[in-house]
């Protein structure tokens, strides 16, 4: 871990230049490759040498569709198992992620890529959106690429949900400043095991950087957050008030730290 984020209660955070969300994720991979990144409700695990090696062959074929710093890749997926390497994969080739919703009414979507013009679209259910298959993915190369990313470049870019409005940027720089400020308020570390609810696709980098795992629940259970707590020994809860509700889990064997975000 950054020694950077780790603070004890009290202690101010260290005053850092600026990253990209893709190095201290590189970086925790190179230390813990053998740890679980990313866990499933049916027990599966993916390892952080695993996600990485992953998302670098995806982020190489992404390059050759044209993604690069300054450009902008489309995201129409929708499983959390195939959204986060897919995430790290575009911040990877330096290319900014445009979220799209394949549930959109067809012009919103025509819009949207008309006015972000994004090299490619990963995932389905938009037109020219595509998924590369395992023996193309094989073919390229699983270390670390290439890429002149600062923090000055877009990380994502974001529209708001009616009219036509104009697209807005959050930097890598800015996210990795969000980022840190949640390090210093909950100190994640390579123990917890982290559901996150309704927030920014950003965050999923957060626990990334810290060696904790990220638990992610599969489409068949999307509310039954008790049921995840207790099977998988999740320790941390990160949601916006509103997406909590009533599915907060009953009191288990181990205590639960309920990470509040913004509605």
């Amino acid at each position: 871990m950054d020694p950077a984020d780790v603070l004890t209660p009290g202690e101010a955070p260290v005053k850092r230049p600026p990253t990209t969300v893709v190095g201290p994720v590189e970086a925790q991979a190179a230390r813990t490759p053998e740890a679980p990144a990313l866990l499933f409700a049916d027990g599966a695990q993916v390892s952080y040498g695993e996600l990485n090696a992953g998302a670098n062959r995806l982020a190489r074929h992404l390059a050759g569709l044209g993604a690069r710093p300054g450009a902008v890749v489309g995201l129409a997926l929708a499983r959390p198992a195939d959204v986060v390497p897919a995430l790290l994969a575009i911040a990877k080739s330096g290319a900014a992620y445009l979220p799209l919703d394949p549930g959109d009414a067809p012009g919103r979507l025509a819009w949207l890529c008309a006015d972000a013009e994004p090299v490619a679209v990963l995932g389905e259910g938009v037109p020219g959106a595509v998924r590369p298959g395992p023996a193309e993915l094989a073919a390229e190369l699983a270390t670390d690429p290439p890429r002149a990313l600062t923090p000055q470049h877009p990380l994502c870019l974001g529209y708001g949900p009616g009219g036509r409005p104009a697209g807005v940027a959050l930097t890598h720089g800015e996210a990795d400043r969000r980022v840190r400020e949640l390090q210093a308020a909950y100190r994640l570390g390579p123990g917890d095991r982290v559901l996150q609810l309704g927030l920014p696709l950003w965050e999923f980098f957060w626990p990334l950087r810290t060696g904790a795992a990220l638990v992610l629940a599969g489409p068949d259970r999307p509310a039954d957050v008790g049921g995840l707590v207790r099977e998988l020994g999740v320790t941390a809860l990160r949601a916006a008030p509103a997406v909590l509700g009533g599915l907060l889990p009953e009191p288990g064997p181990a205590p639960v730290h309920v990470l509040l975000g913004r509605d």
